[in-house]
């Protein structure tokens, strides 16, 4: 590797958190990186033990703004399972549009980091502006189901702790025409070709066939995945190199192998996508969009209003659980044990951006260092979520 020329990025812009990026190239074409996470660790799995299992869901959406009601589904999953609880239909039902939404809030928001790569300049504005208006309008769907637009308070173990008057979710679906209208007309600028740059010229040659993770398409499902063979490591015990030491977060594989997880793993899991382009991964994530705004508008036709949202009698005790959801990014799974009157014991949470980490890096060779630079954000790597070690010595 010495014999190589080394490419350091102190800060890798337009990700979601803090890290750095080694390139190692030769000739201009990246040979190997390291994709380093240098934000500190947040804590939040320890926070959590000896608290009441409700603080325990309220807090796991505070590990990121972006992934906030992924974290809070998978962490009543995992506590549902432990303790025999299953949410009402409407309470399921209401809890699969809030994750839609969070995942289409967050695919408008990488959409936005990524057009620096693939948008031309005299077009970037047209579609920074329309994702803007899409954003605000998809956050005022989760602030007025979730009780907020980020963190939505009302989701909570066994279904919803209250849900929007009658006049207020008929409002919602009178909108929903213009929402969709407004995504459509971002769309069309993000799958638009003549205003796309060299970068996504690049992108669109390297097809790189990989392993896929998915659990389910619009939700997740512990039974689809096999989840006692997930394996974490430290980053730096996995790349064994002096630079890997600043790393705070760990890494995970599936049955000891490298995974892609994310909108493409679902499309080609569940869907007759087959596009294994670098390119590949933004048409799939337009496409994961699409769809989650289309099973929304179903969903808000499906819900009852006049019939409940919650299980009653809901009783904490011991027991053991895992949580598995479709987070915007990918395969998001939280694991949990309860003691005495219910009270954490134990969480574990492995998050979609430690499962692609190892294959940001490997998608990275063969390209040039901007294409390179360009598949992190691709990825749409979370580092808040991801930060679970820190090296006291």
């Amino acid at each position: 590797m010495k014999a190589l020329g080394e490419i350091t990025l102190d800060k890798v812009c337009r990700i979601a958190g803090e890290a750095k990026l080694i390139l190692y190239e030769e000739d201009g074409v990246v040979q190997d990186a390291l994709f380093i996470a240098t934000a500190p660790v947040r804590g939040f799995e320890k926070m959590v033990v000896g608290k009441n299992p409700l603080f325990a869901v309220e807090a796991v959406m505070r590990i990121c703004g972006l992934c906030h009601a992924s974290h809070g589904i998978a962490a009543s999953e995992a506590i549902e399972h432990a303790i025999g609880v299953t949410p009402p239909r409407n309470g399921r039902l209401m809890r699969e549009a809030l994750g839609l939404i969070n995942r289409a809030q967050s695919h408008a928001l990488l959409f936005l980091m990524v057009a620096g790569d693939l948008i031309k300049e005299e077009k970037r504005n047209d579609v920074l502006f329309k994702l803007m208006d899409f954003h605000a309008k998809i956050s005022d769907y989760l602030l007025k189901l979730g009780g907020a637009a980020t963190h939505p308070p009302n989701l909570t173990i066994g279904g919803m702790l209250s849900v929007p008057k009658w006049s207020v979710f008929n409002n919602l679906k009178a909108r929903f025409k213009d929402l969709t209208a407004s995504w459509e007309a971002a769309e069309e600028l993000l799958i638009d070709e003549d205003i796309q740059t060299e970068i996504a010229d690049e992108l669109r040659e390297a097809k790189r066939p990989f392993k896929y993770l998915a659990s389910g398409f619009f939700y997740g499902d512990r039974y689809n995945i096999e989840w006692d063979k997930v394996s974490s490591v430290p980053y730096y015990e996995f790349r064994k190199e002096e630079a890997a030491r600043e790393s705070t977060t760990l890494v995970s594989f599936y049955d000891g192998e490298k995974v892609e997880t994310g909108p493409r793993a679902r499309m080609i899991t569940y869907r007759e996508f087959r596009d294994e382009s670098l390119y590949g991964l933004h048409l799939a994530r337009i496409e994961d969009t699409r769809l989650a705004i289309q099973r929304l508008g179903e969903i808000l036709d499906e819900i009852r209003i006049e019939e409940p949202f919650r299980t009653g009698d809901i009783t904490f005790r011991p027991g053991k659980g895992v949580g598995v959801y479709e987070a915007p990014r990918g395969t998001l799974i939280h694991y949990v044990e309860l003691g005495e009157e219910g009270r954490v014991l134990k969480s574990r949470i492995v998050v979609p951006t430690m499962f692609n980490i190892p294959v940001m890096e490997e998608m990275a060779k063969g390209l040039s260092v901007k294409a390179a630079e360009a598949v992190m954000r691709l990825y749409d790597p979370c580092i808040p979520c991801t930060t679970h070690v820190v090296r006291l010595r």
